[in-house]
């Protein structure tokens, strides 16, 4: 069936601040593998990472809103599809988007870029390209260009999802907070996670 979710991650943010942005509180169980709906784990390079289980869109937002803390950096992947997507934020605003989806573009090569990519986009790209080549192309049994976001947000953060989390990094499960008496209607957190 393949992995579906996606993770964003925000660095140099201050931990509380993250969690009080998103309204969401560590439920007291911990993991060295982000087996959760979601969670939180502390990258080096003073990344924190947030992980979404079978949620492709939630991580994009939550990118978006850490930003104005922090570079900020998304990834959904979708691997029954082969789609894959990482993206970057920038004060509130989408920088750049590397986009392989297969079925949309009609090739295993496809490969949409938007805004501003980091340098390190080409060489991957190249990469994995010549390693699709040699796999013989689109009659490949395997899209390796499916990777080319994914490898491009771990140049940056160390994170992909498919490898061993980095030694030491340890997932704390996160739950939405606890709202105070007499707080207005629920956030869009809150209603993701329903109703405790």
């Amino acid at each position: 069936m393949g992995f579906s979710g996606s993770w964003a991650a925000v660095q140099g943010a201050p931990r509380d601040g993250v969690l009080a942005a998103l309204g969401l509180e560590p439920s007291g169980q911990s993991d060295a593998f982000p087996d959760f709906r979601v969670c939180l784990g502390e990258l080096p390079g003073g990344w924190l990472l947030l992980w979404y289980d079978r949620d492709l869109s939630t991580a994009f937002e939550a990118a978006r809103d850490l930003s104005p803390l922090g570079p900020a950096l998304a990834c959904a992947i979708e691997e029954h599809v082969m789609f894959q997507e990482a993206r970057g934020y920038a004060d509130g605003a989408e920088v750049w988007r590397v986009t392989h989806d297969p079925n949309r573009g009609g090739s295993l090569y496809h490969l949409e870029t938007d805004g501003a990519p980091p340098p390190e986009l080409a060489g991957i790209h190249a990469d994995l390209k010549a390693q699709q080549d040699a796999e013989g192309g689109e009659t490949a049994g395997v899209d390796l260009i499916c990777d080319v976001p994914l490898e491009l947000a771990r140049s940056i953060c160390g994170f992909k999802h498919d490898l061993d989390p980095p030694d030491g990094v340890v997932f704390e499960e996160l739950r939405q907070a606890k709202r105070a008496t007499g707080t207005s209607r629920p956030g869009f957190f809150a209603r993701l996670f329903g109703a405790r």
